[in-house]
């Protein structure tokens, strides 16, 4: 039986701005996606680990990184978005609330009895 480990989502796809694709060289259809993994016990997120940011093409399904690009207008519109919109989900930190909820239940708890 597993009761903890790792697990991932995919965080806020949203168009990128200009430039073309490094691979088949099409205008206007990349799309910048994140990634990240979290920690979880009994299935319930505790808290994110990391984030991935890539691009994907949805000409022709190419995932490309930031240094794959060649148009300065696209790694900068690529860095605006993994810096500024692509931010971590409020249920990773799910577990972590329920830890916390339970924690000032007990505390609270003895004084509403009195």
């Amino acid at each position: 039986m597993i009761i903890f480990g790792t697990s991932s989502s995919i965080i806020h796809p949203a168009k990128l701005d200009g430039g073309c694709c490094p691979f088949c060289k099409t205008e206007n259809q990349m799309w910048i996606q994140g990634y990240r993994k979290y920690f979880h016990i009994f299935w319930i997120p505790f808290f994110p680990s990391w984030k991935k940011v890539y691009s994907i093409c949805s000409h022709c399904k190419g995932v490309f990184e930031k240094y794959e690009f060649e148009s300065k207008e696209l790694i900068k519109c690529f860095e605006y978005f993994e810096n500024h919109k692509i931010k971590t989900p409020w249920y990773h930190f799910t577990g972590i609330l329920i830890l916390l909820a339970l924690i000032i239940g007990i505390a609270v708890v003895p004084f509403l009895t009195k």
